[in-house]
């Protein structure tokens, strides 16, 4: 790892405040070659908890059981990145969602933070017909499911109708969590999405505080409630446990009542890969010379070392499902995040089979 600048530091004291000493040990001395076997894999959820800092589950680590469990029994680092020129939602999730920057040729172009016109998809935006984690997956004959607490992810639905198999919208995280939980035990999905706005809405409305009593810190709470749910889906599902991979990350974080992306906490997020055959280890000694730790610094799309950013979730979850990358992607196509293999599996009892209380 390189040696970082004073202002670096500081940048990172002020992104991982509050950071706990659980952060597990590299486990493998040569990282970079380590080749990991996920061929127990065969389905995917991927969860975005929007304006979630990570600071705020460090702080409270030891009552948050789910993101515990997902930190100590996964794959994780509390320093990926958010897309460097927007530190917003919509772009954000879309990078997630399609594997590709926001801007210039390559981009997937989807800059702005509001939908309300169904007529308009990414692709009309874009002029170009961009690809998504969905239509990799429905194409190789898996069911798909998006289900969101954001009226305007109708975006996707629309830009992805045939690819998305099931596609729900409730505002409320329970009640969304419980469609979610349900949709999960009646029938299988390859690769399902979850969106929980809980913590976004607070820190708007009141500020991203980290306070147990703050709407702030009782969103954060309740994440770690809706999460647990979907953990413990798994374990009570024999078609599920041992099967399944969680990939959860963020769109961005906030401080004051904001957010945008030029502040280490805005642009500093937490990203987890949990399930049968990822280790417990940190996510860039598992990444080894494919993506270089940024400090406390937010990294241009153009420069040649890139982080670990949300918008690796698509290919990493097709990557998952033993599946090729998105078309026209470019985060985590040709460099793959974790170096995956197909070998006889490992025991996954150790990641997947414990409940959350």
């Amino acid at each position: 790892m390189r040696r970082l600048s004073p202002a670096a530091v500081v940048a990172l004291l002020l992104a991982l405040a509050g950071c706990s000493s659980s952060t597990p040990a590299n486990l493998f001395s040569d990282a970079a070659s380590y080749s990991l076997s996920t061929d127990s894999i065969r389905f995917v959820v991927h969860i975005s908890v929007d304006g979630l800092r990570q600071d705020a589950v460090t702080k409270w680590l030891d009552n948050l059981p789910a993101y515990r469990r997902l930190r100590t029994q996964g794959a994780f680092t509390l320093n990926a990145r958010t897309a460097p020129t927007r530190g917003n939602t919509l772009p954000n999730h879309t990078s997630q969602l399609t594997g590709r920057v926001v801007a210039g040729p390559e981009g997937h172009g989807w800059a702005g933070n509001r939908y309300s016109n169904p007529a308009i998809t990414i692709h009309s935006n874009k002029g170009s017909y961009v690809a998504s984690v969905f239509d990799v997956a429905h194409e190789n004959g898996l069911r798909t499911a998006l289900f969101t607490s954001k009226s305007k992810f109708a975006v996707f639905a629309n830009s992805y109708p045939e690819a998305i198999d099931a596609y729900v919208y409730k505002r409320d995280a329970t009640e969304l969590t419980t469609r979610f939980v349900d949709s999960l035990r009646t029938g299988t999905f390859g690769y399902a999405f979850l969106h929980l706005r809980n913590p976004d809405t607070a820190g708007h409305r009141f500020g991203w505080r980290l306070l147990t009593w703050h709407p702030y810190g009782k969103a954060i709470f309740n994440t770690d409630r809706q999460i647990a749910r979907v953990l413990n889906a798994i374990d009570q599902d024999p078609a599920l446990r041992g099967r399944t991979a969680v990939i959860l990350t963020a769109d961005h974080g906030g401080h004051r009542f904001n957010h945008g992306a030029e502040h280490p906490l805005d642009y500093t997020i937490p990203f987890y890969v949990w399930g049968p055959g990822i280790p417990a280890a940190d996510l860039y000694d598992l990444a080894g010379d494919r993506r270089a730790d940024p400090g406390g610094e937010q990294i241009p799309d153009s420069a040649a070392a890139q982080p670990i950013r949300n918008g690796e979730a698509a290919n990493l979850a097709l990557a998952l499902l033993g599946l090729s990358p998105v078309p026209g992607s470019t985060i985590g196509a040709s460099q793959p995040l974790l170096q995956l293999v197909s070998l006889p599996a490992a025991d996954s009892t150790a990641q997947a089979g414990q409940s959350v209380p």
